[in-house]
């Protein structure tokens, strides 16, 4: 990506550096990884993740999780408001994140567009529902609703916007099939899909904006924090 120097590749090296210190206790996000030279929009892009445990229905119990790197050519916030788009008012008191001043608006405002052709918004939606190959199909493709919510425009001729999903298979939904044993098995693990998909949208749209919030400034390239740090009480 055009960000900083450009003759500067990931190597084999750089692989097992990162897995040498990955932690199941500490995750960085933001301009880390293959957030590094992400840019979104005119702001800095970045990685950004996001879990939700279903609570309630036949899915109850099941973790869906995404993990996102933000590089689109779209907008990642709403020029009206100064918000992430997706955010919503219930949304940014969750997060602790206020209107921002005037002056901060008419910054984020003033701000150019990305002016390149090297764009993309990828990730992975996983999750411990026990789900087939044709079931994840579904998952990676409803995850697009999400990147949908949090860029503006999405999915656009200058993007390559990708999305893939994996089943660790390990939540125990034996309960939810042996009560409904009079139909197919495929029929009764719909329900189960259908909260799965529903709960990808939610994690795939909370991790872009995750990337956008913890993004900081790489090459010169202003990161939300810095162009709306009212947002933050700032």
């Amino acid at each position: 990506l055009p960000v900083g120097e450009w003759s500067v590749r990931p190597t084999t090296d750089s692989g097992w550096a990162a897995a040498a210190t990955a932690s199941s206790t500490h995750f960085a996000r933001g301009s880390v990884g293959a957030g590094t030279g992400a840019r979104a929009g005119a702001l800095k892009g970045g990685l950004g993740s996001a879990s939700v445990q279903i609570t309630d229905g036949p899915a109850a119990g099941i973790t869906v999780a995404a993990l996102m790197v933000a590089n689109p050519v779209g907008s990642v916030f709403d020029s009206v408001t100064g918000l992430p788009w997706g955010v919503d008012a219930a949304r940014a008191e969750e997060l602790g994140l206020s209107s921002p001043s005037a002056s901060d608006l008419a910054a984020a405002r003033a701000l150019g567009d990305k002016g390149t052709v090297l764009n993309t918004t990828i990730g992975v939606v996983a999750t411990d529902a026990p789900l087939s190959k044709a079931a994840c199909r579904r998952v990676a493709v409803t995850g697009h609703d999400g990147l949908g919510r949090a860029i503006r425009p999405a999915h656009s001729p200058l993007d390559g916007d990708t999305i893939f999903a994996l089943s660790t298979g390990t939540a125990d939904v034996s309960d939810t099939l042996r009560a409904a044993p009079s139909i197919p098995a495929f029929a009764a693990e719909l329900p189960i899909l259908a909260a799965v998909c529903e709960a990808a949208a939610v994690v795939v749209e909370r991790a872009i904006v995750d990337a956008i919030l913890s993004a900081t400034s790489v090459a010169d390239i202003p990161a939300y924090r810095d162009v709306l740090p009212s947002v933050f009480g700032r």
